[in-house]
């Protein structure tokens, strides 16, 4: 318990330092992030500070969010609240928007949790959502991918309208991403360890792929090899 409640105090420490918390990611990851498509989440951010909206941020891994509650499935990471999708701990139309980015693929039943989440936002309230098309495995609950138009009738299923929906992040991203895993795969034997430090350093090697994809999200024809996609989705005014 000691221990737990240690690295939660450190973690929390290096996420309240923006600068430390970046450098750490670079090292561990490498260019990991890419040049993503930020715009309309920030915008859509902008828009809540203006009205003054009440926010979740479902899914937060530690990725602590300002303005928003964060919650996660664990204490690990050190949320605000720890909660599952399926059955927030909030009053129905607690929340004017939802915030989930990069969780909805680690989710057995995305749908039930779609809806089910659904029910702590206001009539009308808003969903933004980050989710994976053209991506390797990364976690050991892993159990979706979609299309744009695959996730918009998901959304429809779950009772949401898609408001906007676009590619996130880009093919470069996502063939840099393919390419550092590909030869590390090659390359490593079998050995999970020597994967995990090749896919590392073809990270850096292949990073100048990144650069492309402000020209390539652009392209209407981008989206058929996306990495990403965002969803602006609203719940029903009923």
């Amino acid at each position: 318990m000691r221990q737990t409640r240690l690295w939660i105090a450190l973690r929390s420490f290096i996420r309240r330092r923006p600068l430390l918390y970046a450098v750490i990611r670079f090292f561990k990851y490498g260019p990991y992030r890419g040049l993503t498509r930020s715009r309309p989440r920030q915008e859509l951010l902008a828009r809540a500070v203006r009205e003054d909206w009440r926010m979740l941020y479902l899914g937060s891994g530690g990725r602590r969010q300002q303005g928003m509650i964060n919650l996660d499935v664990t204490a690990e990471t050190g949320p605000d609240i720890v909660g599952d999708g399926y059955h927030l701990p909030f009053a129905p139309g607690t929340f004017d928007a939802i915030f989930c980015e990069s969780v909805i693929e680690h989710v057995e039943d995305p749908e039930r949790f779609l809806a089910s989440a659904s029910q702590s936002l206001k009539p009308g309230g808003l969903w933004y959502l980050e989710v994976p098309f053209l991506q390797p495995r990364h976690a050991a609950a892993d159990f979706q991918r979609w299309t744009k138009e695959g996730f918009i009738a998901a959304l429809a299923r779950a009772g949401l309208e898609a408001v906007e929906s676009k590619a996130h992040t880009g093919p470069g991203f996502m063939i840099a991403w393919l390419l550092k895993e590909w030869l590390a795969l090659i390359l490593s034997f079998g050995n999970p360890r020597l994967f995990h430090l090749e896919a590392w350093f073809f990270g850096f090697v292949f990073s100048p792929l990144l650069l492309l994809d402000p020209i390539l999200l652009r392209l209407d024809l981008g989206d058929g090899l996306a990495c990403a996609f965002f969803h602006i989705a609203r719940r029903s005014e009923e």
